[in-house]
């Protein structure tokens, strides 16, 4: 049976939230092509018509959407202390599957080839462009370097915040990357 363009499109579009949520969760190689296919209820083949190029493409199209949750709360707030809070809230930290690719998957970005790390290149850039006009600097190279350091640290905040196994200290970390940032942005 001959499946329709828009059943195609609702497939892939499955299949592409899908993986952004199971690699946000398992790793890139922690989920196999058979074991995502079945959880939209597509078959290996079902998913190779979607996905010719394979594992490398579905990732490289699957990093590309992870960012839109992030970067449009980022783009729609109106200081740095609200991107700072939303980040670094355990509403984020407990969600993997819907937050933030750079702490769960940065590790994993960096032994893909470079069709997954464009886009991961492309999202980090675009997240710093919505940080950067909130930094409170005037002159584009320092809002770029403020924005990189914003990003970088509450990025590294979720990542051992995330990895380690006491609540305490996890809470400590997001606290206090939200801190310092919140101090320098009423400055």
């Amino acid at each position: 049976m001959k499946v329709t363009k828009e059943k195609a499109a609702s497939n892939k579009a499955s299949i592409l939230q899908a993986a952004a949520r199971l690699y946000r969760e398992n790793g890139i190689e922690g989920i196999g092509i058979g074991q995502l296919a079945r959880s939209v209820g597509l078959t290996h083949g079902g998913f190779y018509g979607q996905f010719p190029g394979g594992k490398e493409q579905l990732a490289a199209e699957a990093i590309g959407q992870m960012f839109e949750p992030n970067l449009s709360s980022f783009q729609q707030a109106e200081t740095l202390e609200e991107i700072v809070d939303d980040y670094l809230s355990t509403a984020h930290l407990d969600d993997v599957g819907i937050g933030c690719p750079i702490p769960a998957l940065g590790a994993d970005i960096a032994r893909l080839p470079d069709s997954a790390k464009q886009p991961f290149t492309v999202g980090v850039l675009a997240m710093m462009d919505a940080i950067k006009p909130l930094t409170g600097s005037e002159d584009d190279a320092t809002q770029r370097l403020r924005a990189a350091q914003v990003l970088a640290s509450m990025a590294g905040a979720v990542l051992i915040a995330r990895a380690v196994d006491d609540p305490e200290l996890s809470r400590y970390f997001l606290e206090a990357v939200a801190t310092a940032w919140n101090a320098q942005a009423a400055e």
